[in-house]
């Protein structure tokens, strides 16, 4: 007996989706149509975490050989790539080396706060997402880590071409890693962008997935990690998460002693400007020095070689070392100059050009009835070919649609700049005087063509006026005034129906010029008159609806410079009237001034 209740509840809820999506199925099909053709992604598995919770293994791409990890350990100083003692946790021993830029520990932080709530038993704690920081890209240092999470200098790893380590080719249009042939691994966590793609994540609440944001990909890491029912406290998932990261034992041996340096000292949160040599993950950088460390692993397929045989690793798959220079007689020496760039690597201007723009919030910006304002004002960040905001930029938004909805001027179009986050936010949308669909369309100047996000909205049809068949003065008095002033406060108008007040009526105000001689009566050219709220004089005015008791107390009357007699008529959309004398100055049995 009690399914019946449910049932009822579950139709109920379908009809109500069912008729907002009808309301507006052109401009959801239209928005579709439109993402289809500017998505710089292609269908690469899930969409999101959430989409899809079967866990990822050492197959996956992620788990590839992608790049050169940061293998020194907690227990010894660091080597290679040049990096200072001023790094963020420089020192001698564990406890010296346990500083993390305070932006990065933020996000480790609020990632694990948020994962405890949204996958409670997987028990993801942030030493261990810090751990995978540490070693990917030692937490961003070197790199221009902002308060905000992103980086002055993109964090990328070598491209996936199949030569010195795993061939992945694009999966994002260099959406993400400026490449458009193989992928590489981006941002401080080093996603391959295939798996970002289904595993990215919003950390900061700016409504942007942004790999490149140490927020986005420290609770991105932690959604990754957890897949598939894992429990991180258990010492055999907690391996397995860590393989399907990057499947190497020495991978696992770093990140897990880091987990536990943190775990067991007291970490501090060191400035995030703080003088750093970068970790270099593309051993092809031109900025990275030459030499390798000796900790590091070296891959060649998916298997690892012991330290004893590095030396002995086919030059294919070791990590470039600078030869020797050799004279050649007769040879010019070339002037030390800007070094080339490594294959693949973009040598544009991307931070100045638009790559795509990014809606921020979802894409339905709900319904009005007519005439009234939505909520809600679009956003969009542009960005570049690395993901990050483009200042500067004028974004046009343009209104379609069969609603006639418009911006406060009464126009379909305007342009706004984005700001020093390359947010450009559009006005306030008013819905149309009709029902109907809402298409919104932001626009700015690309590269090859112009970058475009789409929104929708609706226009529900306003409600039917409530009728009345009686409209009656609860004070009937004379109304009189003076030239060039006002009139007094005129009675109280009470709208009925079958003796009963009527709420909600709408009725329309009109002055009109009652000189006898006429049958019937027109709107006057001169005399009485309302303002509107420029202070213009209006002689019809349409009213608010009258109140719960079918009361309505009538607006300011201003008298004007002629003296006679006027009627205000008062009616309902039905054609219900009630006729309201006035008297501005002294009368004459003629008639008004004319």
């Amino acid at each position: 007996m009690k399914t019946l209740p449910a049932l009822s509840y579950v139709l109920s809820l379908l009809m109500t989706r069912r008729m907002r999506q009808g309301l507006c199925v052109c401009a959801l099909a239209a928005g579709l149509t439109t993402a289809s053709a500017i998505s710089p992604l292609p269908a690469a598995g899930p969409p999101s975490a959430e989409a899809s919770d079967s866990g990822p293994d050492e197959k996956t791409p992620q788990a590839q050989p992608r790049g050169v990890p940061d293998l020194d350990l907690p227990n010894r100083p660091p080597q290679g790539q040049g990096r200072s003692a001023q790094e963020p946790g420089a020192g001698t021993g564990a406890e010296g080396r346990t500083g993390i830029p305070a932006t990065a520990l933020d996000a480790y932080k609020k990632a694990e706060w948020t994962l405890s709530r949204a996958r409670p038993s997987c028990h993801v704690s942030w030493q261990l997402v810090a751990g995978i920081g540490r070693v990917e890209s030692v937490h961003a240092s070197g790199y221009g880590l902002r308060a905000d999470g992103t980086t002055t200098k993109p964090i990328r790893g070598p491209r996936l071409d199949g030569k010195r380590f795993a061939l992945i080719r694009d999966t994002d249009r260099g959406r993400w890693d400026g490449d458009a042939e193989f992928d590489r691994a981006i941002g401080p966590m080093q996603f391959i962008p295939s798996t970002w793609a289904s595993w990215g994540a919003d950390g900061n609440g700016d409504g942007v997935n942004d790999p490149n944001n140490i927020y986005d990909a420290a609770l991105a890491t932690g959604h990754y990690l957890c897949a598939g029912g894992r429990d991180l406290n258990g010492s055999a998932d907690l391996e397995k998460a860590i393989l399907s990261y990057n499947n190497s034992r020495e991978y696992v041996n770093a990140v897990r002693d880091w987990m536990r340096t943190y775990q067991g000292s007291k970490v501090t949160p060191t400035p995030d400007e703080a003088p750093a040599a970068p970790h270099y993950p593309d051993p092809a950088d031109t900025r990275a020095p030459a030499t390798a460390k000796p900790s590091r692993t070296v891959r060649q397929g998916s298997v690892t070689r012991p330290p004893a045989q590095r030396e002995r690793v086919p030059e294919e798959t070791a990590t470039p070392r600078p030869a020797k220079p050799v004279a050649t007689p007769g040879a010019e020496k070339k002037p030390a100059g800007k070094p080339e760039p490594a294959p693949g690597r973009s040598t544009g201007t991307a931070h100045h050009t638009v790559a795509r723009l990014e809606r921020v919030g979802e894409d339905y910006l709900g319904e009005r009835g007519e005439g009234e304002a939505f909520t809600r004002q679009p956003q969009v960040r542009a960005l570049d070919a690395h993901g990050h905001p483009v200042a500067g930029v004028k974004v046009t938004y343009r209104l379609t649609g069969p609603s006639a909805a418009h911006f406060a001027d009464h126009t379909t179009s305007t342009t706004v700049s984005t700001d020093d986050r390359g947010l450009a936010t559009a006005p306030t949308i008013w819905a149309g005087d009709r029902p109907g669909c809402v298409m919104l369309t932001a626009a700015a100047p690309g590269k090859q063509r112009p970058a475009t996000a789409a929104f929708t909205a609706a226009v529900r049809q306003a409600p039917a006026p409530m009728t009345a068949d009686h409209l009656e003065l609860l004070t009937p008095q004379p109304v009189h005034a003076d030239l060039d002033s006002r009139l007094p406060d005129l009675p109280q108008v009470r709208t009925t129906t079958g003796n009963k007040p009527t709420p909600g009526v709408r009725l329309t105000a009109t002055l009109l010029d009652s000189a006898r001689e006429r049958e019937q009566p027109r709107e006057c050219a001169f005399g009485p008159y309302f303002k509107d709220e420029h202070g213009n004089p209006l002689r019809t005015l349409v009213l608010p609806d009258t109140d719960s008791e079918g009361r309505l107390t009538l607006p300011q009357l201003f008298t004007g410079e002629r003296s006679g007699s006027y009627t205000l008529r008062l009616a309902t959309p039905e054609g219900v009237t009630l006729d309201i004398p006035l008297t501005v100055g002294e009368i004459s049995t003629d008639g008004p001034a004319t």
